[in-house]
């Protein structure tokens, strides 16, 4: 019966791992969006080019199809 209490241990203790990835995956992302938020001085927001990147890969996918 000693086999069970070790088993119990080790599932708490990957309860508490699933915990702690799942706050460093928070913290990763939210910086992540807030980096692509802030406006960089004089150059384009780095949001905005990202947005607009999307916009032209889209428009180059789409372009593509369209041909015979």
């Amino acid at each position: 019966m000693q086999h069970a209490g070790i088993f119990r241990r080790l599932v708490a203790r990957r309860g508490r791992q699933h915990g702690q990835a799942y706050a460093e995956y928070l913290v990763v992302a939210t910086a992540l969006v807030c980096i692509l938020l802030i406006a960089a001085g004089d150059t384009i927001a780095p949001f905005t080019a990202l947005v607009l990147s999307f916009k032209s890969v889209f428009s180059a996918y789409s372009f593509t199809l369209s041909l015979p």
